[in-house]
This record gives structure tokens, C-alpha cells and sequence, in this order.
């Protein structure tokens, strides 16, 4: 069989899957629209069958070609059972001329390798594609992706099929369907469309609920007459008992939020939170249809009832079943509250199970678009095909029904990670909307939106905000611009300037939709929170920390008092505070929330969950900054495990996991190690993200940070360089991420002795950031402390001070005191005046930088044992032999047993003081350690250990002159 045959059969298949499931109909009404439709699909595929030549499998599409043109169309079961025979004998078909073309292939090989043909030249010819349902084919990550996504799938239809046969076991003759209710309201939706104002919620004082916290407030207030309803229903029933009719827990904030926005943003009139009606909420269970038959009677007769619905007749899209009320609750004067009733089966309900894959679908059938019966028959031929591929996105760019094309892009966007095919999707969505709806319609504006979030997945933010801004004009012009839909879009086009590095125009859309959720929403809302978190990463990308922990504890408060403090909300908020506790150098406070957030995400989500992975790199990331390599070790290699299993080894999030264990390698001198995790990392988001890409870019840059650190400035620059070529291409020349990389290319250069070149380029990287970021930033306070390195190197000390004192006063602002950065700067500015020879300014330093170092690492620190080393041969350079034996004595205590220049060091100085004060044979055994370790490291040609040997020369004379002199 030819390729272009095996392909026209595949697309075959794929009608053939989307017939079958058009001929499911979900109520009579659709069964002749059904059959249509059906007729159309196969239509299409028996015209491609006509293309190939399929031997005896042509004679059966005939037959079925007859069958589709002379059929009642209504009759659909034959049509079904035909369809799905027709399918099974084209897979044959396939497997049976693809086994055949491997077994010629063979002989063929057999007959190539008698006759000396080389296996190289073999394996260049073609071999066929292997079939949608071959299942040997290997796995990567969009794979994992879909397997994952189709095991759901599978599983929420096969609960639709179970809810079907149990309700046919109990209800064979389907009675409980014709059970009438009765809305007194006469419905609440108006024939245009619109719905009734009246029946919107209203708070404590007569007005339309605004704020979800004077709903709450007002359905704790009505809650005690709803009682009395449901206890007059039990005493007028007397059939039922008490545990018969139940109220339930008051619902949780957190999905009222989640409902308001799936199901009544675009509902007119507003706000969408006064349209929840299940605040308050009961369930009443009956064994027999003559119970629920007088429930619903006494409902009639005794309560408002403001809207109902029988899901036993229209059941709901997973399959569940009951009678459904709302109904109005007079509770203070003449304030009402609605309240919700479920009337349930108690067979039914009681075999009916949790359905843990609703709450995954239930976003794909909400909102006024699409009837959920239509998004059923989609996601029912979706799982028939089993894949998502090239001959699915031919098939789905050939339909004109935009809806579907929109299900289907917001599934691959949003559960499947295809944010190309997405894309493909969308635009050409866009173009019949445009088309059938205009540009202006709020239909369309969704698209828009759709399309700038998949950009921004991409990294392409330019296009993205193109597209969220023509969303926000369309949003605007439907919904009025202080609705929260606005807020939202307001929200994603600050993401999208976030990345272009426009941080003060992030800032002011996020502000922007602060306000909007504060104004329409009210103070104490989790989107309101949302939007502190959104403002707090801006500032935190800005360098301003202090203001960044400010927003995100507001919003942990907002969170706490609405969730408790165990929600995975909460957990979320408290990992983003411990990452900024961590930048401002509070490292022990930022363990204590990250392993906080860690074990709530545990307790919610169970051990193997990315909320989890994620965690588990913050953890390990601050497990290696305090010197716990092997802890960190653990850590980031169990997120990577979780990572792996969960999303596939080919995904972008274990690229990070793989960049983590890389420089914890690094750290325990596994240099080999660290850049094999790197180049994993590197392979992974090339393969996945492609070359321009800012995780790529990132993947180099981090690249040339370990080669870089470990002596090879030359391989490092190349990286660097790479890494400035996708950025400049991705985010334009004035990018701070641009500066950022200019400055690791500067570094590289003077490491290479190229001082002048490296200077420049420090001077383009500031340039770029004072106009990105501003004069007060990190990367700014970084970008002095590189100009005062190289002109301390060029012998510019002053200039170099200079430069050293402008990065000191930027930390201690930004940072605080007490900062590793300022610390280091410190540092840098102690040694600097030391080799000016201003000792008593170099001094002063030192005290300084070891003050920051006592707070940050404690008495015994490796890095408070190194400032105290400087400090003691400073002071022996004074002739201050007291003071330098002091320091120099409780560094050796730290440093004891180390085997490295920093120990020989401080050994040595210490000797040199313990020789002024005539203590030759301390001296002599001291100096001897120092030659040793110098030895194994220099050399005995080094300076250093000549100056060691000399010494115990000297000191080894005087102790023989002691004993003469004895």
C-alpha cells in the first residue's frame, strides 16, 4: 500500500470516529440533525476513499456509500453498527498490508545482504507510517501528555456509561424523566437572552449582592430560615426521616469563585456573583418516585420556586441525575435569599460514586456558547481517535463549525501542552468569527484573548499583547471596563509586558486590575489576592523586595481568612514569600515557609504532584545555598522523579530540575556531572521549546555560569553569546534580560584578560538596564561591582572604589545591611583599600563585612572564618599581632581540618604571630601544615609555598637556637 494511501485511510478512520460519535444522540430531538450530520462526514470519507485503490475494503465503502444515500436518516443504529464495522476493517486492512510490506522488507533486506548491499543503504528507503492504533510506537513527551489526558477521558465516559446502566436498572420505564416541575418565577432567562434582574442575589440591606463577602455575610444571615424550610418539608412528609433531608456546609469561597467566573461572566445583567444561587444549599433523599413526586409537590405549594430543572430527563454532562430547585427564601422583613434544593434517588445517588474527572471537564461545558450535548459528541470522538495528530488537525481544519474548532484548541492549549497545533487552531477560528460574528463581538474577543495566551506560552509576547489588546478593546466595548472579565485581560497583558521587560507598564496593568477586582469585587476576594500576587512579582522583578513582601502577605491574609491556613492557595502564596525572604537573604525564614508550602501541597495533593516538585526545588535550592548538598541532592532529584512521571522526561519542567542538580553537582566538585545535567536540561527545551525560546536562552546563560566558575571563560563566552542572540531576537535590544546577558559577556572577557572589551560591555549592559529597570536594582548594583573588579585590575583603584561604593550604597538600600551582596561589597572594598595601603580604611570594612557574615553564617561559617582570615593578615601587616591572633585564632577553630589555600592561610599567619611572641615550636608546627597543603596544591616552585618553607626554616633555626641557648 502506497504512503498516500495509508494516509487517505487514516483520515478515513478518523470520519469514521467522528460519525460514530454524531450518531450518539443525547435526546430524540437531535436524532434526524444527527443523521445529517453523519451523512456529511461519510460523504467526505467515501469521496477520499475513491482516491486509493483498497481492493476488497472499496466493495464495503460502496456498500456503505449505498446505505448512507437510501437510509432513513432518523434510524441511526444500523447506520452506527455499520460505521463502526467499516472502521474495524480498515484498521485491518492496514495491519494486514503493513505486516505483509514488513515481511517483502525483510526478504527484501535478506536478498539486498546476499548480494552485498550495505545497511545503510537499506535503511534509507521508505518504510510505512505505523497505524493511529499501533500502540508499539515510542513514547515522548506530548505523549505522555496525551495518555494522560485520553485515560481521563476515558474514565469520564466510562462513568457517563455506568450512571446510564444504573439508572436503567432503577428506573427501566423512565418515570422519574416525566416528573413536572413548575417555576413560579416563569422562568428567569428573558427571550432575549438577558435574564431577570429581580431575581440576582441581594445583600443585607436590599441591594444587589456586588462583593462575594456580603453574599456570604447574607446567606449566614438567611441560613436559619432555610432550616425552618427544609424542618416544615420533613414535618409535612412524614414519609422521609431526618436523615432524609440534609442542609450542607455553607460553599467554600474558593469554588464560588471558580463557579462565578466559568459560568455567569458574560450572564447580563451583573454582578455574575449575585447569580449563585448554591450558597446555601440542602439535599433531600427519597427511595421511590412517589416520594420525590411529593417533595416536588410541596415545593410547588409551599416555597418560591425561582428556577428548577429535571437532570433525570436532561442529565447533567457527566451523567448525574436529579431534580434541581432554586428557590426564594424570605429570611429578614422583606429580604429574600435563593437557596439551592437537590432532590436525589437514594439507589441512584447511593451507586452513583464521586466522579473525580468532573470538576477536570467541567470548564468545557460551561458558559451560553455551545450546548454541553454538542462538546459531548467532540470529546466522544476525540477518544474514539485516541490521539492528537497531523491527520486529527487536517480532519479538524476542514470543519466549519468554530465552536468545535475553539473546544478543541482550548483542550490542546489548556490539558494537552499542543500549544502549536492550539495556535493553528485559534487563527483559524478567528477568521470565521470575524467572518460570521465581527470583530467586535464578545464571542470573537475570547479568541483574541485565546490567541495572545498562547503566544505568551510561546514567549512571543509582542504578539501576544497584539492579540490581548484587541481582546480588552472588544471585552470593553461588550462588558463596560470595570468588569472582572476586563480585570483578567488587564492581568494577562501586564504577564505579557512582564516578559518584554517593560516592568513600569507591567506594573500599571496589574495596578489596573488590582483596582478593578477591589472596585467589583470587593477587598476580601481570592482574585483580589490574585492581583497582590501578580503586583508582587512585578515589584519582585523591579528589585524592590521590601514592597514585593508586602503585597504577597497582604494577599496570604485576604487567602487565610477565606481558605484557612492549609489551602493550596495559601501553600502557593508562601512559597513565593520564601522566594523573596530568599533574595533578601533571610534564608532561614524562607526555609521555614517553603517546607510549610511543602507540606501542605502534600497533605492536599499527596507526594507525586508538580505543586509538589516545585516545593521540593525551592527546599533544595536553599538545602545547597547553606552547604546541605547531599539534602539538596535528594530534593531536587525526587522533583525531578515527580516531574518525570507526571509530564514525561522530555518536558520543560525537568529541564529545571535538571539545571538545579547541575549546580548542586558543581558545588561537590562534580564538574563532569553538573555539565551533563546541563546539557540534559539544554537538549530538553531545545527539542521542546526550540532554539528562540527564554528557557533556552536560560539554559545557555546558565551553562556559561558553570563553565564560567570552573576556569573556562572561552567555552563560556560562547554560550553567553548564544544566549544574547535569542534574547535580542525574542525581546528586542533594550531587554533587561539583554543587559543581563551583555554583563555575563563582559565577565567572560576580562576572566580572558580582554579588559578593555569587557569594560564596554558593561557599559552597553548599564546602559540597557537604567532604561529597562531604572537606577536602583540589583542588576545595576551588579553591574558596579563588574566595572570595579576590572579597573581594580587595569590599577584604576580610585575609579575602582568608586565603582566598589555606588554597588555598596545600592544593596544596603535594596537589600538591607545584612545581605550576602552587601556583605561581598564589603568585602571587595576592604581589599581594595588594603592594596591601596589605607589599612585603617580596609579595617573598618572588614568589621563591617564580618558583621553582615556573623548574621548570615553564624560563628562557624566557612565564610565568616574567610573574613576573618583578611582581617588577621591585615592586621599582622599593622603589626597588630594581638588583635590578628584573636581573629586568626577563631578562624583555624572553623577551618580545622580543611585541606585547602583558605586553611594554609590562615596557618600561616597565625604561625608568622605566634613567632612574634617567640612561640617557636607553636610556629613551626603550624607552618608546617601550611607547606604542606600549598605543596599539594602550588607546587613547590609557588611563591606561596616557597614563603611557607622559609618560614619553617626560620622558625625550625630559632627553636635550635633555644636549645643551644638552654
Amino acid at each position: 500500500m502506497s504512503k498516500s494511501s495509508d494516509h487517505i485511510l487514516e483520515k478515513a478512520i478518523i470520519r469514521c470516529k467522528k460519525a460514530q460519535a454524531i450518531t450518539r444522540p443525547y435526546n430524540e430531538d437531535e436524532m434526524v440533525k444527527a443523521g445529517t450530520l453523519a451523512a456529511e462526514k461519510l460523504d467526505i470519507l467515501l469521496e477520499m476513499s475513491k482516491e486509493g485503490d483498497f481492493g476488497e475494503l472499496g466493495e464495503q465503502l460502496m456498500i456503505l456509500d449505498d446505505m448512507v444515500k437510501n437510509m432513513q436518516l432518523a434510524i441511526l443504529e444500523p447506520l452506527t453498527d455499520s460505521i463502526e464495522t467499516i472502521e474495524r476493517r480498515m484498521n485491518a486492512y492496514i495491519s494486514a498490508v503493513n505486516e505483509e510490506e514488513v515481511k517483502s522488507s525483510d526478504a527484501t533486506s535478506a536478498e539486498r545482504s546476499q548480494e552485498g548491499e550495505s545497511d545503510e543503504a537499506a535503511g534509507n528507503r521508505d518504510v510505512p507510517r505505523q497505524s493511529a492504533d499501533t500502540e508499539s510506537e515510542p513514547m515522548d513527551d506530548v505523549t505522555v501528555q496525551q495518555q494522560r489526558f485520553f485515560e481521563r477521558l476515558h474514565h469520564f465516559f466510562e462513568f457517563q456509561r455506568i450512571a446510564e446502566e444504573k439508572m436503567q436498572m432503577i428506573d427501566p420505564s423512565e418515570k422519574l424523566g416525566t416528573i413536572k416541575l413548575k417555576a413560579h418565577s416563569k422562568g428567569i432567562q428573558e427571550k432575549d437572552g438577558t435574564f431577570k434582574s429581580g431575581y440576582r442575589q441581594q445583600d443585607g440591606n436590599g441591594k444587589t449582592i456586588k462583593y462575594l463577602s456580603d453574599l456570604y455575610a447574607a446567606a449566614n444571615e438567611a441560613k436559619p430560615a432555610f432550616q425552618d424550610v427544609l424542618n416544615s418539608l420533613l414535618q409535612d412528609l412524614p414519609q422521609l426521616n431526618a436523615n432524609s433531608v440534609q442542609m450542607a456546609p455553607i460553599k467554600d469561597q474558593a469554588r464560588a469563585t471558580e463557579k462565578a467566573q466559568e459560568e455567569y461572566t458574560y450572564r447580563i445583567p451583573g454582578p455574575r456573583e449575585a447569580w449563585l444561587f448554591d450558597i446555601l444549599r440542602a439535599s433531600v433523599t427519597c427511595k421511590t418516585q412517589k416520594q420525590m413526586s411529593d417533595v416536588n409537590k410541596w415545593l410547588k405549594e409551599n416555597v418560591h420556586i425561582v428556577d428548577c430543572q429535571n437532570r433525570f430527563a436532561l442529565p447533567q454532562f457527566d451523567g448525574y441525575r436529579d431534580l434541581l430547585y432554586y428557590i426564594s427564601v424570605p429570611y429578614k422583613e422583606e429580604l429574600a435569599f435563593v437557596c439551592e434544593i437537590q432532590v436525589h434517588h437514594f439507589d441512584f445517588k447511593q451507586q452513583f460514586g464521586v466522579n473525580s474527572h468532573r470538576p477536570y471537564f467541567r470548564p468545557y461545558f460551561s458558559g451560553p456558547w455551545r450546548e454541553p450535548f454538542e462538546n459531548l459528541r467532540d470529546l466522544d470522538m476525540l477518544l474514539q481517535v485516541g490521539r492528537v495528530d497531523d491527520n486529527l488537525m487536517e480532519f479538524l481544519l476542514e470543519a466549519n463549525d468554530s465552536s468545535q474548532l475553539k473546544l478543541f484548541g482550548r483542550l490542546f492549549f489548556e490539558k494537552l501542552e499542543e500549544t502549536d497545533r492550539a495556535l493553528e487552531l485559534f487563527k483559524r477560528v478567528l477568521t470565521m468569527e470575524e467572518t460570521a460574528l465581527g470583530k467586535g463581538h464578545v464571542i470573537t474577543g475570547t479568541t483574541y484573548q485565546y490567541l495572545g495566551l498562547s503566544l505568551l506560552k510561546k514567549g512571543d509576547a509582542d504578539s501576544a499583547l497584539m492579540y490581548l489588546r484587541e481582546a480588552l478593546a472588544v471585552s470593553d466595548a461588550n462588558l463596560g471596563s470595570a468588569h472582572p472579565e476586563i480585570a483578567l485581560i488587564h492581568s494577562q497583558i501586564g504577564d505579557a509586558l512582564l516578559m518584554k521587560g517593560d516592568y513600569g507598564q507591567a506594573l500599571i496593568g496589574q495596578t489596573e486590575t488590582l483596582s478593578i477586582r477591589e472596585s467589583s469585587l470587593g477587598e476580601n476576594h481570592l482574585l483580589v489576592a490574585e492581583s497582590y500576587l501578580k503586583v508582587a512579582e512585578v515589584l519582585l522583578e523591579q528589585g524592590d523586595y521590601r514592597k514585593a513582601l508586602a503585597e504577597c502577605h497582604t494577599a496570604l491574609t485576604i487567602q487565610e481568612s477565606i481558605l484557612g491556613d492549609s489551602a493550596a492557595e495559601v501553600a502557593q502564596t508562601r512559597l513565593s514569600i520564601g522566594e523573596i525572604l530568599e533574595k533578601q537573604g533571610e534564608d532561614q525564614k524562607a526555609a521555614e515557609m517553603n517546607l510549610s508550602a511543602l507540606s501542605i501541597f502534600e497533605k492536599s495533593y499527596g507526594r507525586k504532584n508538580e505543586k509538589v516538585a516545585e516545593a521540593l526545588s525551592q527546599v533544595g535550592a536553599l538545602q545547597a545555598k547553606k552547604g546541605l548538598y547531599k539534602e539538596a541532592l535528594s530534593s531536587h532529584q525526587r522533583a525531578l522523579e515527580i516531574r518525570e512521571s507526571l509530564l514525561g522526561e522530555n518536558h520543560p519542567e525537568c529541564a529545571k530540575s535538571h539545571t538545579f542538580i547541575a549546580f548542586v553537582l558543581d558545588k561537590t566538585k562534580d564538574a563532569e556531572g553538573a555539565a551533563s545535567s546541563l546539557q540534559v536540561a539544554l537538549k530538553i527545551r531545545g527539542k521542546s521549546l526550540g532554539r528562540y525560546h527564554l528557557e533556552t536562552s536560560n539554559s545557555h546563560f546558565d551553562t556559561g555560569i558553570l563553565l564560567l566558575s570552573n576556569g573556562d571563560p572561552q567555552n563560556a563566552m560562547s554560550q553567553f553569546k548564544e544566549c544574547l542572540t535569542i534574547r535580542k531576537s525574542l525581546c528586542g535590544r533594550n531587554h533587561p534580560l539583554v543587559g543581563q546577558a551583555m554583563n555575563a559577556v563582559g565577565r567572560s572577557k576580562a576572566q580572558l584578560g580582554r579588559l578593555d572589551k569587557a569594560l564596554s560591555d558593561h557599559e552597553k549592559a548599564l546602559a540597557i538596564l537604567e532604561k529597562a529597570v531604572g537606577p536602583n536594582h540589583p542588576w545595576i548594583a551588579d553591574t558596579y561591582q563588574y566595572f570595579g573588579e576590572i579597573q581594580n585590575l587595569m590599577g584604576e583603584k580610585d575609579k575602582a572604589f568608586e565603582s566598589h561604593s555606588k554597588a555598596l550604597g545600592l544593596r544596603s538600600e535594596l537589600l538591607g545591611k545584612h545581605h550576602p551582596e552587601t556583605a561581598t561589597s564589603c568585602l571587595l572594598i576592604a581589599k581594595l583599600l588594603e592594596s591601596k595601603g589605607d589599612l585603617q580604611g580596609a579595617k573598618v570594612a572588614y568589621r563591617q563585612a564580618l558583621s553582615s557574615y556573623l548574621v548570615l553564617h553564624g560563628e562557624d561559617g566557612q565564610a565568616t572564618a574567610q573574613v576573618r582570615v583578611c582581617l588577621g593578615r591585615m592586621m599582622v601587616g599593622q603589626l597588630n599581632f594581638e588583635g590578628a591572633e584573636e581573629e586568626l585564632a577563631k578562624a583555624n577553630a572553623v577551618l580545622e581540618g580543611n585541606d585547602d589555600l583558605l586553611a594554609a592561610e590562615a596557618l600561616s599567619l597565625l604561625g608568622t604571630v605566634l613567632s612574634k611572641r617567640e612561640d617557636y615550636d607553636g610556629a613551626l608546627e603550624l607552618h608546617k601544615k601550611a607547606l604542606k597543603i600549598r605543596r599539594r596544591v602550588h607546587g613547590d616552585q609557588h611563591p606561596d609555598t616557597a614563603d611557607s618553607a622559609s618560614k619553617v626554616d626560620c622558625a625550625r633555626s630559632k627553636n635550635d637556637e633555644d636549645e643551644i641557648t638552654l
